[in-house]
């Protein structure tokens, strides 16, 4: 197995709310196990304030818990993709 891979893409700030800048990134993700609840390093220096979800073919993902500052919690169904890509504000 060799293990889950995270590769940050597009990583830009769109916009400020009150001066802040929220930055958005477009994470792309493989290696995760079916039927299982996988624990996702997401390398952000901050936890994510949304994040979407868009499982590759085969479907199937869930948020097991909120993002954190370190990792991203998803389950996948038994079948379901192995990769896809999460869109996150941070």
């Amino acid at each position: 197995m060799a293990g889950i891979t995270v590769a940050t893409r597009n990583a830009y700030v769109l916009q400020t709310y009150r001066g802040v800048p929220i930055r958005k990134v477009k994470l792309v993700i493989a290696g995760l196990t079916a039927g299982a609840a996988n624990v996702i390093p997401h390398g952000l220096p901050s936890t994510p304030l949304t994040a979407s979800y868009e499982p590759g073919a085969g479907g199937g993902w869930g948020e097991t818990s909120p993002p954190d500052a370190t990792n991203l919690y998803i389950t996948v169904a038994a079948g379901g993709a192995t990769a896809g890509t999460v869109y996150a504000e941070y």
